[in-house]
């Protein structure tokens, strides 16, 4: 009977994933292997699009650069989310609320928000360039702060640092400190401390948290529109374009659905790892 009862209250859920997040992505999975034929959509199936993709230089370049940013940034959120995680887990106390608000306040607003937000500190008349100048470092504004790879990562490493931080303090929370305790009676000094005991048994929240950024900076649109000036092309826009200007739905769908596969195997790869590391953690 509770059986019954649990199917009956997940159907409607199930319904709802299904009909708005399954059926498009298998629509734009259908249309992947279409082509475009002058302007109107030949439905003959083939990988013709995939050929290409794989083919050109430029969309392999594209996807390379996505994925190359989204490395990048999960690196920089990593190096800077370990410290600030472990001290909102092991050492904030009563304050420990409060600074995860604080932490996670520049979410509440949009993204357009923040990222005009940054064009004004960037700016050639921003406040960065204008201290600089005001303190004798430079006679000049430095024009490369803004519209460029450098501002654009800046911003990435801002809007999503909160996610790589929540899942490393999850990560703190659950890490008992008698290991460390027992690690430093047998000598071992800070730096082998971190490699040997709390960076092995905070790995599924480092793998959690490097997924969360590293996906969602792969697919940011906004960002490097506003702040990378010429390097702002990327894959997404470029899919983008290839859905609204060019009419070339099918080969849109198939960048987009290369880009979903590649990250799937991400995916699975941090399942492994996450699951590697509960047992070694368990043991």
């Amino acid at each position: 009977m509770s059986l019954r009862v649990g199917t009956l209250l997940a159907a409607p859920v199930t319904a709802f994933l299904l009909a708005l997040c399954v059926a498009p992505l298998l629509i734009l999975f259908a249309y992947s292997f279409f082509r475009v034929d002058f302007v109107a959509i030949s439905y003959d199936p083939s990988f013709a699009n995939y050929a290409k993709i794989a083919g050109s230089a430029t969309y392999r370049g594209l996807i390379l650069k996505a994925f190359g940013s989204g490395a990048f940034v999960v690196a920089i959120t990593a190096v800077i989310g370990y410290p600030v995680a472990w001290f909102l887990a092991k050492r904030a106390g009563a304050m420990k609320s409060a600074l995860l608000t604080l932490l996670l306040v520049p979410l509440y607003s949009g993204d357009l928000v923040r990222v005009f937000a940054w064009r004004v500190l960037l700016g050639a008349e921003g406040v960065i360039n204008r201290s600089l100048i005001w303190a004798g470092v430079t006679d000049a504004p430095i024009q490369g702060l803004l519209f460029s790879p450098l501002a654009t990562h800046i911003a990435l490493t801002y809007n999503y640092l909160p996610f790589m931080v929540i899942g490393l303090w999850l990560a703190f929370e659950s890490l008992d400190d008698a290991w460390l305790e027992a690690a430093a009676d047998l000598g071992a000094r800070s730096p082998s401390r971190f490699a040997r005991v709390t960076l092995p048994l905070t790995v599924p929240g480092l793998v959690a948290g490097g997924l969360m950024v590293f996906v969602m900076v792969v697919g940011d649109y906004l960002t490097p529109q506003l702040l990378g000036g010429a390097s702002g092309i990327t894959v997404i826009s470029a899919i983008n374009d290839l859905f609204g200007t060019a009419f070339d739905w099918p080969l849109g769908s198939a960048i987009a659905w290369t880009m979903l596969a590649i990250l799937m195997a991400f995916f699975a790869v941090g399942a492994m790892l996450i699951r590697r590391s509960s047992l070694v953690g368990g043991s």
